[in-house]
């Protein structure tokens, strides 16, 4: 008898901790005046009070970040994923979520900025082969844009995509990847912009085809993915995902932003998720000791929405993060992050005898073989995030 009753005394005292959790879970704190005012605040402005009524906001309305991205498809025929290209978790989280996005949220097609879009036949064969071939996946890196962009993490998600396509019945529709970027002479680009005077023809010539990066990739978003009906994922780089935010005209050359032109053609198809807390020091604040780090909510239909980002957000400054941002996927401190991993031997000898001027422009110092190349990319190309 004592036995059951200490059972049911133990029982007891877990229902009643569990009641005391929910009380204090559901303890309402005061909403903030310029929360229900609906008013516009630097984020250096918020009151060291008000932290504690935002913190228990997203206790009540975040998701686990994946099933969040899940989610969204409900809502959305494309989301767009916008990246710092230096944070390794980035990647890692998108090659986590690449099965449940094609089982759960119907998702047929990823396109990303890190290849180009008339190289897609042979990106498709990577992704569709009987075997995954590693050897090539590399070489297709190399070839892409950049000559340069030798993180690990980027290249890994041909091979997610792969995986995905191997385990379905050969009779079933493939998960595609597509490259979105035009055909472009980088390396060109690059040596002009920091070669030759800025009232140069030449010059000038190659500053032209660059603001032409993101329309293109707007036009092949919507050929490959929207126009066919078919529901995407596009993952790209920061400033390049924005929807409700144009640059002013005086810069960043006041190019147009890929995003921002699918959103003018497509409205509410198209919704745009920003990973932090990057630049936004006001949010790790925020979000200190919750032991639960990926998580995501609508950033538009929150408290968050009229706060104004730091003036150190250098493409956005003081811009209120609902037009900076509409979902938001919190991966804890930038400090907490991790660069992307470096593929050593990533430059090869006829990578260096092709683009020596061009590494040497970029980077500002000499180099006398692919291996020194090689050798400064692994510590410089990718900086530590925070």
């Amino acid at each position: 008898m004592r036995s059951i009753g200490a059972v049911v005394l133990v029982f007891v005292c877990l229902l009643l901790h569990q009641a005391v959790q929910e009380v204090k879970k559901n303890d309402k704190v005061s909403v903030p005046a310029w929360v229900q005012e609906n008013k516009s605040l630097r984020s250096a402005e918020i009151p060291q009070e008000d932290y504690a009524y935002l913190r228990q906001w997203v206790d009540q309305h975040a998701k686990p970040a994946d099933q969040y991205m899940i989610d969204l498809f409900k809502r959305y025929q494309v989301v767009i994923f916008g990246e710092s290209h230096n944070v390794k978790e980035y990647k890692d989280f998108i090659i986590g979520l690449i099965p449940r996005l094609y089982r759960e949220a119907g998702v047929r097609c990823i396109g990303w900025e890190f290849s180009r879009y008339s190289d897609n036949e042979r990106l498709n064969k990577l992704v569709t082969a009987e075997k995954f071939d590693s050897e090539g996946a590399l070489d297709f890196a190399r070839d892409q844009l950049a000559h340069e962009w030798n993180s690990k993490e980027h290249w890994d998600i041909i091979e997610a995509v792969w995986r995905l396509n191997h385990s379905l019945p050969r009779d079933q529709e493939k998960l595609r990847l597509i490259g979105l970027d035009m055909n472009l002479d980088m390396p060109g680009v690059m040596v002009a912009l920091k070669s030759l005077a800025e009232d140069s023809p030449e010059r000038k010539a190659m500053t032209s085809e660059l603001l032409k990066r993101d329309r293109a990739m707007a036009d092949n978003a919507a050929r490959e993915i929207v126009e066919r009906g078919k529901k995407g994922l596009l993952f790209v780089g920061r400033s390049h995902d924005f929807t409700h935010y144009e640059f002013p005209p005086d810069t960043n050359f006041g190019r147009e932003i890929m995003g921002n032109l699918l959103h003018k053609r497509y409205g509410d198809r198209v919704f745009q998720v920003w990973p932090g807390p990057w630049g936004m020091s006001f949010l790790e604040k925020i979000m200190e000791g919750k032991a639960d780090r990926l998580f995501g909510f609508d950033l538009f239909d929150s408290p968050f929405a009229n706060i104004k980002s730091p003036k150190e957000f250098s493409d956005a400054p003081e811009v209120p993060m609902q037009r900076i941002a509409r979902g938001f996927v919190y991966f804890g401190p930038a400090a907490a992050l991790h660069r992307n991993t470096a593929i050593k031997g990533f430059v090869t000898d006829e990578m260096f005898r092709k683009h020596k001027h061009y590494y040497e422009v970029d980077f500002g110092r000499s180099f006398n073989s692919a291996g020194e190349v090689d050798a400064f990319l692994q510590e410089h190309r990718f900086p530590a995030p925070g």
